[in-house]
């Protein structure tokens, strides 16, 4: 849907809104696409705070709750998303302040909720609608807690960007801003089915079972069914580091096959989706 002329969005003949940001410069090389959730609410224009000199923050692009894409700064040039920030990419090289190095996309999104009686709300105190809530432990460890969800359009819109802009600049790496930043930050957070997104952008639905890795310090119950209370499968959580192969998806849940020292499988259960990376 989307191509990329002169480093800006365009659709057809024309360009995707755009609302320059100041808060950018300098000659950016990207090597990665970091995702990100805003932290705020519908009526919030993310897109207009950019544009503010004394945010000192901005993103390349922002997709709003209705899917609507609004790029701020243009692809060749440093935004100001990732702050302190490190990775290590699949050929060894550690980077970091990723700013100079990874493009930026914003979700319009609360992230995590409060639980407020029967209902949750936002930082802000904001009432969120229950239906639009997951419960889950972030990957990088915390009390389980609600997270916003992500919206039909915009997980469709974010997947239209993300493939326009891994295709021009040759990217093979999509990471979180929740990896770059383990422990200062959590966007996009549990809500976002990075695995499921990152085989949309690079075609990878078609294929055979997935090989991902277990990532948590404190490990990974498997249990006998797609939710938190199902009873573990066994007394000992997965380790982190442990070789899973991805069957079958439910919400956020995977179906996998444990594999073994051999790379064969062992046996198999339901593990939540945000504690597993890809190999």
């Amino acid at each position: 849907m989307y191509k990329i002329r002169s480093h800006k969005l365009a659709v057809g003949q024309a360009g995707v809104d755009f609302v320059a940001s100041p808060n950018a410069g300098g000659a950016l090389d990207p090597k990665f696409l970091v995702i990100h959730f805003t932290a705020s609410g519908p009526s919030s224009d993310i897109a207009k705070y950019f544009s503010n000199r004394q945010a000192k923050v901005s993103a390349h692009v922002v997709v709003r709750r209705d899917g609507t894409v609004i790029q701020c700064v243009p692809f060749n040039v440093v935004a100001w998303h990732a702050g302190q920030s490190s990775w290590t990419a699949k050929d060894g090289q550690r980077y970091t302040g990723l700013n100079r190095s990874a493009i930026g996309i914003e979700i319009e999104n609360w992230g995590p909720l409060s639980k407020s009686g029967s209902g949750w709300v936002s930082w802000t105190g904001s009432a969120v609608d229950a239906s639009k809530v997951v419960e889950a432990r972030h990957k990088n460890g915390g009390p389980v807690r609600g997270w916003e969800t992500y919206t039909d359009a915009q997980i469709h819109a974010t997947i239209d960007v993300a493939q326009a802009v891994c295709s021009h600049y040759d990217l093979t790496e999509i990471i979180g801003h929740d990896d770059i930043s383990p422990g200062r930050k959590t966007d996009p957070g549990p809500a976002w089915d990075m695995s499921m997104f990152k085989a949309k952008v690079f075609g990878r639905e078609e294929e055979g079972p997935e090989v991902f890795v277990v990532r948590s310090p404190t490990g990974l119950n498997i249990r006998s069914e797609p939710r938190a209370s199902a009873p573990p499968l066994r007394p000992v959580p997965l380790a982190d580091g442990t070789r899973v192969m991805i069957h079958e998806r439910e919400g956020n849940w995977r179906f996998v096959s444990v594999l073994n020292e051999a790379g064969l499988p062992d046996f198999s259960g339901w593990v939540h989706g945000s504690y597993l990376t890809e190999v």
